[in-house]
């Protein structure tokens, strides 16, 4: 394993997602704890020609290599990082050319199973608010999949990935995949349930929320809102319409919307394989995203 050689190491990583392109990079101390520093994103949508088309277009494999290209240039010289890539890309029919493509230009790209999204995700709640008990459904919605995980008094019993994403939901979606979390649901217990939420869709869902006058509880990297009080027949989106369902299944007494996801996990993972250890994220002030436009006509094609 690779150890750090400073008393701060930086170290970033890439999230190639079917909404967008995400980047994050942090510092990870002598005391493994890891500290982000900065945040970039670029709305290059793969999953809407994947999930139409099937592939990821020419303009599509171009445009992410200027992404990937913008992001390095970005970052401090000699910095490790990793480049990770979700459903849209494993989807695609041309993956492997894309692949091939991309690591002409040293791009190497590891494709994530939605099982392998989950645990990421999984570790880094778990990591990061040990404290929590009962029995948790974690719940991370993206471009083109839903990943979940049930813990129980913090022992993990299920995971699954479902192929539904705000992107491939359209403006209503098909959530008959959510009637077989029935059976899986009512063998856990009823009491003290939590939803904890994340991606996206989460945050843009807690922000609608918060506008429109939702009381929440508001802690670093997270919100806490009351089951009763949040208006699951007004939604308007499809985020919070596979929001509303996954809650009248499951039933939780409080909802966490949280501020950190997937790409969040990706640098805990390489911050733990820097250090041989385990490490926690330090949620202080939120960090400002900074925005890479691309080429006009590209963000879809």
């Amino acid at each position: 394993m690779l150890r750090p050689t400073s008393p701060v190491q930086q170290l970033a990583a890439v999230d190639i997602g079917s909404k967008a392109v995400r980047m994050v990079l942090g510092n990870l101390n002598c005391e493994r704890h890891l500290h982000i520093q900065q945040r970039w994103r670029s709305f290059l949508s793969l999953g809407a020609s994947v999930f139409r088309a099937q592939s990821i277009s020419a303009a599509q494999i171009f445009t992410l290599q200027q992404v990937l290209q913008s992001f390095q240039t970005a970052l401090p010289q000699d910095t490790p990082w990793s480049i990770s890539a979700t459903s849209a890309f494993r989807e695609a029919k041309n993956r492997v050319e894309v692949h091939q493509e991309l690591a002409k230009h040293g791009f190497q790209i590891r494709v994530l199973t939605g099982l392998e999204e989950a645990k990421l995700i999984h570790h880094l709640f778990r990591q990061q608010w040990p404290e929590l008990s009962g029995t948790i459904l974690h719940a991370d919605l993206g471009g083109g999949s839903l990943e979940l995980s049930l813990e129980q008094d913090a022992q993990l019993l299920w995971q699954d990935s479902l192929p539904l994403g705000v992107l491939r939901a359209g403006k209503r979606p098909n959530l008959s995949s959510f009637d077989a979390l029935e059976e899986t649901f009512a063998k856990v217990s009823l009491n003290q349930r939590q939803l904890l939420v994340s991606g996206g869709s989460a945050r843009e869902w807690a922000e609608r929320l918060v506008s429109e006058g939702i009381f929440g509880a508001h802690e670093p990297g997270r919100s806490i809102f009351e089951y009763q009080f949040l208006p699951l027949k007004k939604a308007k989106t499809s985020s919070a319409s596979i929001f509303s369902r996954l809650i009248e299944i499951w039933k939780p007494e409080q909802v966490v919307i949280s501020r950190i996801g997937l790409k969040e996990g990706l640098l805990l993972e390489l911050a733990e394989q820097l250090s041989n250890e385990k490490c926690r994220l330090y949620l202080g002030e939120e960090v400002p995203v900074l925005q890479v436009n691309l080429p006009q006509g590209v963000k879809g094609n």
